[in-house]
């Protein structure tokens, strides 16, 4: 009997009916924010993820799902939504028509990971991305929304995590000493680490490997490094999430492990997944169109994974409950 792919599962009813309501709940909640539904192609040219994901990132280099066409050209099932999002951005001079654009994504992505509890290989996404602006508020904004988009749905229970990872100005001297700091304990770090630390040593932060946590929390912190520009710009984002109730918790060894993020980087975690225990994460991207071909444009956006959202839902059986 042929059986679905590894990796793979089937939504079947009544599960499928949450996911409706969690979808049809996302897209009530973005739009009164401002934000419109856009839909990209779920597979590209390859160049788009290696050139904006990161040709080292492990995404790149380990995960993706890629192939040749009958015209021989490389090409790549999604495995993240925001590199195809600022493609179509400028491909079709979206960011022309309004000073900052608002885009929200759902759909299936692909990546060739080891299966495990919420985690698949063939997962889905909801994202969304601000378009046009490095304005902190717009930050605050965006994690507003996704507080009421939570809480409608019935999970009252989590924490958002933010940090700051400096830019291009600042972000060098940084990893010049983090780099060294990694070098002294190499021998002890996982092999993933030891390949990171050639390659772009932030990521070694990124590591879940409980081994290394010891190792990761005593490194030299981003925070100590950040210039005035970058450290200004994370105190009024701050600032605009107390004012608008937000509660946080600064995580200076936070990162995300895409090489677009600048600046603000954040997760939202629920202990109801044990260990792998991040919903949401996202951050800034301000250099990601210009990585792509484009024009400068500045990026703030997230994506969520659909079955961590299911995950936490019907383990607190709240799928009986209308939202």
């Amino acid at each position: 009997m042929i059986r679905a792919i590894k990796g793979t599962r089937d939504i079947l009813p009544p599960e499928s009916k949450l996911w409706s309501q969690v979808e049809a709940t996302a897209r009530e909640v973005f739009e009164l924010y401002g934000f419109s539904e856009i839909r990209t192609p779920i597979f590209e040219s390859t160049e788009l993820f290696s050139r904006g994901v990161g040709q080292d990132t492990d995404i790149v280099s380990k995960e993706l799902y890629t192939f040749e066409d009958r015209d021989d050209q490389s090409l790549t099932l999604r495995p993240e939504g925001t590199a195809p999002v600022v493609r179509a951005t400028l491909e079709h001079h979206l960011h022309q028509e309004l000073q900052i654009l608002k885009l929200f994504y759902l759909g299936p992505m692909f990546r060739r990971e080891r299966p495990q509890k919420g985690r698949y290989r063939q997962f889905h996404q909801i994202g969304a991305e601000v378009l046009g602006s490095d304005n902190p508020a717009i930050e605050a904004e965006v994690l507003e929304m996704l507080d009421l988009f939570l809480k409608k749905i019935g999970i009252q229970d989590f924490d958002l995590l933010v940090n700051s990872i400096g830019c291009s100005k600042c972000r060098p001297a940084y990893l010049e000493v983090l780099s060294r700091a990694i070098q002294e304990k190499a021998a002890s770090f996982c092999v993933d680490c030891q390949r990171r630390m050639q390659t772009n040593p932030l990521r070694v932060l990124d590591c879940k490997v409980p081994a290394c946590q010891p190792m990761i929390d005593s490194l030299p912190s981003i925070s100590d490094f950040l210039d005035e520009e970058c450290r200004a710009h994370f105190q009024k984002f701050l600032f605009y999430l107390e004012s608008r109730g937000i509660p946080f918790k600064v995580v200076p060894r936070l990162v995300r492990g895409l090489d677009y993020y600048t600046r603000t980087t954040f997760e939202i975690t629920s202990q109801a997944l044990g260990a792998q225990n991040t919903l949401i994460g996202g951050g800034r991207y301000d250099g990601l169109a210009e990585a792509l071909g484009g024009a400068p444009t500045k990026g703030f956006g997230f994506a969520l994974g659909l079955e961590r959202i299911l995950l936490v839902l019907q383990q607190a059986k709240l799928e009986q409950q209308e939202f």
